[in-house]
């Protein structure tokens, strides 16, 4: 199973910049609305080149405690 990396930069004026590494093709769209949902709606998106290889099968799986 490939390395999956989530790099989170959270700026002084409170601005996320999320950078998603190992997920290849469309998958890694998924990831970001999920980290959409926690940290609000996106302003910007930039694909890299492991956007365009071919996808995988991805299974996920949130758990929230409270």
């Amino acid at each position: 199973m490939p390395e999956r990396e989530y790099e989170i930069t959270i700026a002084p004026d409170g601005t996320v910049e999320l950078n998603i590494h190992g997920h290849k093709g469309k998958g890694c769209l998924d990831v970001a609305k999920i980290f959409e949902q926690i940290v609000g709606e996106k302003k910007s998106q930039q694909l890299t080149a492991e956007f365009y290889e071919p996808e995988e099968q991805v299974h996920y799986r949130i758990d929230q405690s409270r």
